[in-house]
C-alpha cells in the first residue's frame, strides 16, 4: 500500500466524521502499518485526530465491540467485578470470513435473512476490507436483561452464543446437500461439491456432515466388514478374522459367514448429509475474548489496501470489492451500527434462542467431558503432547486464534499453571507468520481464569478443528483417543508403566546378584 493513501483518504472531513461518530463509548487501537498497534487503551474524540494520527504513519483504526463508560481506564490485570461495572454494553458484530467470495456474499446474506426471520431490522452490514463481511446488530436492540442477568454483562458469551446459533440456524433452513453433487444455498444458488473441493483441497466428508436417516445421529465411521462364525448345532456365534473356528461348546467346525457392520448404532445403513459450514467460512466471532476489537468503517486494510466501507444489507449480493477502493469511496447513510431508530428489544428472540442452543450443547458436552476427564496433580511436559499441538507449537499462518483457543483449554487441562501457559502461549506468537496481538493472549488467559474451571480443547472429530486447520497428522496412539488430552495422559502412563517395569527387572537381577553372592560366601 502506498504511503499516501491513508493520508488521502483519512484527510477527508467526512471520513473522520465517519470514524469519529463510530467511536463513541468504544476502546481504540490505532494501527501503524509494519510497526503494529499503538499504546491501548485509546480513544478518538475529534475528527482531527484522525488525520493528525495519519500523518504519524497511522495506516489503520480499530474499536472494540464493548461499549465502555471511560474506556481510558481499562487494564489488562482489571478483575471481572470491575470491569462489568465499567462497561456499559456491546454491539453484536458477526465477523464472517471465506477465503472464496461468492460464498462469503452467499452466507452473508443468509444470515441476513435469518436475522430479519427473527425480527430484526436495525441491521447494518459492512465489507471488512478483505476476505468477508461485518453483520452488525447495536446493543439497543438487546433487552437489558434475560434470565435475571444484565444483557451487558453476557460477553464474550452472548455474541458466541448468537454466532453458532445463526450458523446452525441457516445450515438447517437454507442450506441443502442435493444427491451428493451440489450444494443449494437459500434455494437460489448452487455450488458444485466438484468445484468446493478443488478451491479447499478438501474431501466431500470434510465438507459435510453424515446424519443418520433413521434417528438423525451423527455418522463419523465408514462401513466395516465383519467375519462372525455360527454353529449349527447350538447356534452361538461369535466375531473373529480368524480362518476357522471350532465351536467352544460343541467342538465342530462353525459356519464362517461375512456382512458389513451398520454405520449406525441404530443398524441403519442410510444417511444423508448437511453441508459443514465451518469447514470453509471462518466466523470469528465464535472465538472473541473480552476487549475484541473490529476494523472501524471507512477503516483501511492494510492487506488489501481496500476500505472498510459500510453497505446496505439488501445490496451484499451485488457488492464487488473494486468498490471499495479507496479512489472509489463515497459515503453511505446510515453509518455501521446507527443507533438511531433501532428498535428496542427486537433481539430479544434471537438472544433467548441462542442462549437456550448453547445452554443444549453445553450440557451435551458437559456429559462427555466429566466421562473423559481425568484430573492431573502435576504438569505434563510437552514431550507427552498429541502431534497436533506439537504441529501447532511450530507455528503456523492460518488458523491462529483457533490454535491460541486450544492450547490454553489443552494446557489447563494437562496440569499446566497460567504464568507457564502465558510463557509458552508468547514464545509460540513469536514463530507465526504473523504474530497475534498482545492482547489476544492477555484476553485469552484473563477469560480462563474468571472461569475457574478447566475446559478440554475441542475433540479431535470437531470438524472446525484440527482436520480443518491442517495440524492432524495421528500417530498409532491417536486412534485411542477421542481428545488431545487424553492422548497425554495414556501416553504418561504407558511410559511410567514401561519405567516401573525395568526398575522391578533392574530390582530382580540385583536381588538376584545378592543371592548368588551368599550363596558364594
Amino acid at each position: 500500500m502506498d504511503i499516501s493513501t491513508p493520508l488521502l483518504l483519512y484527510k477527508r472531513l467526512d471520513i473522520q466524521n465517519a470514524i469519529i461518530e463510530n467511536a463513541k463509548n468504544r476502546e481504540i487501537a490505532i494501527k501503524f502499518g509494519e510497526s503494529g498497534f499503538g499504546k491501548r487503551p485509546d480513544i478518538l474524540k475529534y475528527p482531527k485526530d484522525v488525520i493528525e494520527l495519519a500523518k504519524q504513519g497511522a495506516t489503520s483504526f480499530h474499536a472494540s465491540e464493548e461499549l465502555w463508560k471511560n474506556p481510558l481506564q481499562l487494564d489488562p490485570m482489571m478483575k471481572k467485578g470491575d470491569m462489568e461495572n465499567l462497561r456499559i454494553g456491546w454491539d453484536l458484530v458477526l465477523d464472517i470470513d471465506c477465503q472464496i467470495w461468492k460464498l462469503a456474499k452467499i452466507t452473508t446474506w443468509l444470515i441476513i435473512k435469518a436475522l430479519k426471520e427473527h425480527n430484526i431490522s436495525s441491521i447494518s452490514l459492512k465489507f471488512s476490507g478483505n476476505k468477508g463481511f461485518h453483520i452488525g446488530i447495536p446493543f439497543e436492540a438487546f433487552p437489558e436483561k434475560i434470565n435475571n442477568s444484565e444483557t451487558k454483562n453476557l460477553f464474550p458469551e452472548a455474541p458466541r452464543s448468537i454466532a453458532l446459533y445463526l450458523l446452525d440456524y441457516i445450515n438447517s433452513n437454507y442450506i441443502k446437500v442435493e444427491k451428493d453433487e451440489k450444494i443449494m444455498f437459500g434455494g437460489k444458488f448452487a455450488i458444485t461439491f466438484q468445484k468446493l473441493a478443488e478451491a479447499t483441497k478438501k474431501s466431500m466428508n470434510d465438507l459435510t456432515i453424515r446424519h443418520c436417516s433413521s434417528c438423525n445421529n451423527i455418522i463419523k465411521g465408514e462401513k466395516q466388514k465383519i467375519t462372525e462364525f455360527v454353529c449349527k448345532k447350538c447356534s452361538s456365534a461369535i466375531t473373529s478374522n480368524d480362518p476357522f473356528m471350532k465351536c467352544p461348546k460343541c467342538k465342530i467346525f462353525m459356519e464362517k459367514l461375512e456382512h458389513e457392520k451398520a454405520l449406525c448404532k441404530c443398524g441403519s445403513n442410510n444417511f444423508y448429509r448437511k453441508f459443514n459450514a465451518l469447514s470453509v467460512i471462518e466466523v470469528d466471532t465464535i472465538l472473541i475474548s473480552s476487549r475484541h476489537l473490529f476494523r472501524m468503517p471507512y477503516s483501511l486494510n492494510e492487506k488489501s489496501g481496500l476500505v472498510s466501507l459500510p453497505i446496505s444489507p439488501d445490496n451484499v449480493l451485488s457488492f464487488e470489492k473494486e468498490m471499495a477502493h479507496p479512489k472509489n469511496i463515497k459515503l453511505t447513510k446510515p453509518n455501521f451500527l446507527d443507533r438511531q431508530n433501532v428498535k428496542k428489544g427486537e433481539a430479544s428472540l434471537l438472544l433467548e434462542r441462542s442462549l437456550g442452543f448453547n445452554l443444549e450443547k453445553q450440557k451435551g458436552l458437559e456429559g462427555k467431558k466429566e466421562k473423559n476427564f481425568e484430573s492431573l496433580t502435576e504438569a505434563l511436559p510437552e514431550q507427552f503432547f498429541p502431534p497436533c499441538i506439537q504441529k501447532i507449537l511450530k507455528g503456523l499462518e492460518d488458523g491462529k486464534k483457533r490454535s491460541m483457543f486450544i492450547l490454553t483449554n489443552f494446557l489447563t487441562s494437562v496440569g499446566w499453571d497460567y504464568e507457564k501457559i502465558n510463557a509458552l502461549l508468547h514464545e509460540w506468537n513469536k514463530k507465526n507468520a504473523e504474530p497475534l496481538r498482545e492482547v489476544n493472549i492477555t484476553g485469552q488467559i484473563r477469560y480462563h481464569k474468571q472461569r475457574k474451571k478447566k475446559i478440554l480443547p475441542p475433540n479431535c472429530q470437531n470438524k472446525m478443528y484440527y482436520v480443518d486447520m491442517r495440524i492432524c497428522n495421528p500417530d498409532d496412539l491417536c486412534k485411542k483417543i477421542k481428545n488431545p488430552v487424553n492422548y497425554s495422559i495414556l501416553k504418561t502412563r504407558y511410559l511410567n508403566k514401561g519405567d516401573k517395569k525395568r526398575r522391578s527387572k533392574s530390582q530382580t537381577s540385583a536381588d538376584s546378584s545378592k543371592v548368588e553372592e551368599t550363596k558364594k560366601k
